[in-house]
């Protein structure tokens, strides 16, 4: 009489899924040949772009570098990444979130610093990061689209910080936060 416990038969699947077929077991047993089939290149690409979108991507990617170094922090200190539609927002938009990335790092020097030395540091960021991310597009691949964009930017910028001073002149509180 068969033993049914030293059954060689597979047995059926308890958790309600099909067996594994022989074939399926075979395959996994058998290595893998040691020559790897034709390589194929990842889909991968990168696409230099050009025209405002670059111009804006360069500028905050070079202003939040000098920020960085002038405020001393190092390059891992981060601003944290939000859903932002750069290509699609006002300029004044795009400038307040800049400020807003850079003042996330001045955060990591308020306790140690006067709030006069970190605006100092965000502002010089903000300037020398600009005249690189213009060196930069004014090279060889000269795109006048993205400078016209950094130029914007400044422009909003020295708007805004003449109406801090009108404001602060007047002794007004200021509303630049705003766009205004």
């Amino acid at each position: 009489m068969a033993d049914p416990l030293r059954s060689t038969t597979p047995v059926s699947a308890t958790s309600g899924f099909a067996p594994r077929s022989r074939g399926q077991e075979r395959s996994e047993r058998e290595p893998r040949s040691a020559e790897p089939g034709p390589r194929r290149e990842a889909d991968d690409r990168v696409q230099v772009a050009a025209g405002a979108l670059a111009g804006r991507l360069l500028l905050r990617e070079r202003v939040l570098v000098h920020t960085r170094a002038r405020l001393g922090l190092p390059d891992h200190a981060f601003v944290p990444a939000f859903a932002e539609a750069i290509a699609d927002e006002s300029t004044a938009t795009f400038l307040g979130r800049l400020l807003s990335a850079q003042n996330q790092l001045a955060a990591h020097r308020a306790h140690d610093w006067d709030g006069g030395a970190l605006r100092a540091a965000v502002d010089a960021g903000l300037r020398s990061g600009a005249e690189e991310a213009c060196e930069l597009l004014a090279g060889d691949g000269r795109d006048p689209v993205a400078l016209a964009a950094v130029a914007e930017v400044l422009v909003e910028y020295g708007r805004r910080l003449e109406a801090l001073i009108a404001e602060a002149v007047d002794g007004e509180t200021p509303s630049v936060r705003s766009g205004a």
